[in-house]
Parts: C-alpha cells; structure tokens; sequence
C-alpha cells in the first residue's frame, strides 16, 4: 500500500476504511484480505530483522 493509509476502529483495533490516490473506500471482505496479508508480510520482516 504505497501512498495510502488505513484507519482502524479504536476499540477493536479492526480495519474500518482503506485511503489510497483513488480515493477512500469502505472495507470490503477483499480490502480487509489485502490488508490482513500486506500486516503479515511486514510482521514477518520486521521478526527476520530482529533475529540477524
């Protein structure tokens, strides 16, 4: 997600809402997969950096 934000509800800390160049969309069970895998993908990064 280059150039993009996503918000997130406060309480539950679940993804609300998705901000890119072509505007704000909704989650959607799709944007919500992305986000899910683009999360784990950076979790599993920043574990290999630690463990140099």
């Amino acid at each position: 997600m280059k150039d993009g934000w996503i918000a997130r509800d406060a309480e539950t800390g679940r993804f609300v809402a998705v901000g890119t160049e072509n505007g704000v969309s909704r989650k959607t069970p799709k944007t919500e997969a992305l986000l899910k895998e683009v999360s784990s993908r950076r979790n599993a990064a920043l574990k290999r950096l630690v463990n140099r």
